[in-house]
């Protein structure tokens, strides 16, 4: 259980972070078609131990267009905070942003694909949008299920759903889509951060496989891996309390926009 106290803690963090999110194209790689100068991408994930009291995260970058794995690493964490609809990115971002901080530079990811909501979020500031803003990368929000948001719900995405395609997408609100891949259920696609609705979709239907963007997807198989290895008695790597890190990360963020510096400073 959560108080009112840090309900109200989160979603002003939430609130500040959305504040910052950079809404248009800022990237170092061009949105023509085939995307040149894109090179790598990565996908984040996070699976969790079924004691409910420890978790995997997975980073994985990928090459790009050829979608081969360059570098992966999977470390467990204990959880620290419940799980809350609204806020699941307080239980999964400060792990995936230490992650994505041992990266070596010379495989730094140009975009990351996260399993979660983006821009679409009741506060505009899912899982996508958290860890963008964090690490300062171009972040898309890919979801298996809808979040009711303003006008948007379930039973609209289900409408829409029906008039879609394999490959084909329709928008559901001016921050998200819906995008059916060749099998299993339509996605919601959303913004994270440095990045535009438009640009997201063309880039999740280029490296989308049968049912999930292919970064996504390594990152999910080499995540429940890492859960099957421990309880088959291998070493786990551990992180240490990686959401004390991850506030130091966000102080940072807002003294930046204190300052003017930060490009989505309002």
């Amino acid at each position: 259980m959560t108080s009112k106290e840090q309900r109200k803690q989160w979603e002003a963090e939430q609130k500040t972070l959305a504040a910052l999110r950079v809404q248009e194209d800022l990237l170092d790689w061009s949105c023509e078609d085939g995307f040149p100068d894109l090179h790598r991408v990565a996908g984040v994930d996070v699976s969790f131990f079924a004691d409910g009291t420890y978790a995997i995260a997975t980073v994985v970058v990928l090459s790009f267009p050829q979608l081969k794995v360059l570098w992966e690493r999977s470390a467990a964490f204990r959880l620290s905070v419940p799980y809350v609809p609204g806020f699941l990115a307080f239980r999964e971002v400060p792990a995936l942003a230490q992650l994505m901080d041992s990266v070596p530079c010379a495989l730094k990811p140009q975009v990351v694909l996260v399993d979660g909501n983006g821009a679409f979020h009741p506060r505009g500031c899912g899982a996508a949008t958290h860890l963008g803003i964090t690490v300062d990368l171009p972040t898309i929000g890919v979801a298996k299920d809808v979040l009711k948001v303003g006008e948007v719900n379930s039973s609209l995405a289900r409408r829409v759903s029906l008039t879609l395609a394999p490959g084909q997408w329709a928008s559901l609100c001016e921050v998200a889509a819906l995008f059916r891949p060749r099998m299993g259920k339509p996605l919601v696609v959303s913004p994270g951060h440095r990045i535009s609705l438009e640009t997201a979709l063309q880039l999740t239907r280029a490296i989308c496989g049968t049912s999930a963007p292919e970064p996504v997807r390594q990152a999910d198989l080499r995540s429940r891996r890492a859960v099957k290895a421990w309880h088959a008695g291998q070493e786990v790597e551990y992180l240490s309390n990686p959401r004390l890190r991850h506030l130091e990360r966000v102080q940072a963020v807002q003294e930046l926009a204190e300052q003017g510096e930060w490009p989505g400073a309002q």
